[in-house]
């Protein structure tokens, strides 16, 4: 005799909740938090760097007339970036759109919502990323800001010598072994570029967040002891670390979770990676900010796309900083 269950009566309704979740990393602080700076009237956009002469400790003569002049501008150097185009692009049939889908007022709303944010977010991982510029049409490319600081030359449109970051502001320790020398050895690189406490942001992965975090816990002998002191009415113990402050300044610890992209890097890679930034001296450019169109309805339904038109401009890459652990 048949048993009466729910799972085999074949004409029940199926409930989907009318609600829509999805868990995605949104928010791209690195790429936000830069200034637009001036359109780029050229393909290639170049500006000029300069620095001091060394330091001279020689005494002049009294009654000594002058006979040799310095060149002022014989430092002088240009260096430069290309643009970068992005886009994402979406479509929607008719009839999907006439569906009561979901979670969905609108599918053609939903469609541009989405490849909005996507769009962020690729500009964003192409921005932080080890990109190296292009500068053959129509493939353009900028530069991102990881192989801006390098220590060697770039292997398009090189930075000179000159105004390379020095290796000792840019750090591979692994994130096991991450020390606080690890950090103030690059800080103290950057100081000694400029003269200036470091007062920027360092914009890091997940892993090394939680690296500098740990300087906080007694973790092994080769760290130091902390002792942290919290009320007894806030029933929490705080060991987050999101302001460090060092010999030679005062930095703010953002994660982001695009940085370090490229055709060679891991998600390790990309947690570990950190950059120091100076906001006076670095920027994205824009020739067209991101702006959508709709197309013509050619017979399949809704569609369109998001675009972008930018560079990354950075003033002068010795007062930058990096650290770059591979895990």
């Amino acid at each position: 005799m048949a048993v009466a269950t729910t799972y085999n009566a074949n004409t029940n309704r199926e409930d989907i909740l009318d609600d829509l979740c999805r868990i995605e990393p949104e928010d791209t602080p690195f790429y936000s938090s830069l200034r637009k700076g001036v359109k780029p009237s050229a393909v290639h956009q170049q500006w000029v760097v300069d620095t001091l002469k060394d330091v001279n400790t020689d005494l002049s003569p009294e009654g000594e007339d002058q006979s040799v002049f310095d060149n002022h501008a014989d430092e002088r150097a240009l260096i430069g970036n290309y643009p970068s185009i992005q886009k994402t692009s979406w479509k929607v049939t008719e009839l999907q759109e006439e569906m009561d889908a979901a979670g969905v007022g609108s599918e053609v709303a939903e469609a541009k919502m989405k490849k909005l944010k996507e769009l962020k977010r690729n500009i964003a991982s192409r921005v932080g990323g080890d990109f190296e510029a292009s500068a053959t049409g129509p493939d353009y490319g900028a530069r991102g800001i990881g192989n801006w600081i390098l220590a060697t030359a770039q292997s398009v449109d090189p930075v000179p010598a000159a105004y390379r970051t020095p290796a000792g502001s840019i750090n591979t320790t692994a994130m096991a072994s991450l020390a606080e020398s690890d950090i103030n050895d690059v800080l103290e690189s950057v100081y000694t570029q400029g003269g200036n406490r470091a007062n920027g942001n360092v914009y890091c992965g997940p892993k090394f967040k939680r690296a500098v975090s740990g300087f906080s816990r007694i973790t092994g002998s080769n760290h130091r002891t902390y002792q942290v002191t919290e009320s007894a009415t806030s029933k929490k113990i705080t060991l987050n670390v999101s302001m460090y402050e060092g010999d030679f300044g005062t930095i703010a610890l953002i994660p982001d979770l695009f940085l370090g992209y490229g055709a060679s890097t891991t998600t390790a890679i990309r947690g570990a990676r950190a950059y120091y930034i100076d906001p006076e001296l670095v920027s994205v450019p824009m020739l067209k900010a991101p702006y959508g169109q709709e197309l013509e309805d050619a017979g399949g339904g809704p569609r369109g796309f998001f675009k972008a038109i930018y560079t990354l401009r950075v003033k002068n890459p010795l007062g930058l900083g990096k650290w770059a652990a591979t895990s």
